[in-house]
């Protein structure tokens, strides 16, 4: 495990707000589902922050959240279809870009 990753989990009194990696890290999400989530409208940051820049989370609101059973199974299938989504997305692309796909490649020979 990733020694921060371990550091902040291990934490017994959290700061009062969290940047993306740390919340990333209580929710057991990677940091790049924190974007995803907060797009979502299932995450919120604090303040009102532009487009790109930093954004932080209220960490009661994390604990609240990571413990909260329907939310993080409606988060987890968010982020499973999310992924899928860009996956088939991918695949059909590299179709289009004159890659046959493996599949044909075994068949035609």
């Amino acid at each position: 495990m990733n020694p921060e990753r371990k550091e902040i989990l291990n934490l017994h009194s959290l700061p009062g707000r969290m940047n993306v990696v740390e919340t990333a890290f209580r929710l057991g999400f990677e940091p790049d589902h924190i974007s995803v989530l907060v797009s979502a409208g299932l995450l919120k940051p604090l303040g009102n922050p532009p487009p790109g820049s930093m954004k932080f989370f209220l960490a009661v609101e994390i604990e609240q959240k990571k413990n909260d059973a329907k939310w993080m199974n409606k988060a987890s299938e968010f982020i499973r279809v999310k992924i899928k989504d860009k996956n088939d997305k991918a695949a059909k692309n590299r179709g289009r870009n004159g890659a046959a796909p493996k599949a044909n490649e075994a068949a035609a020979t």
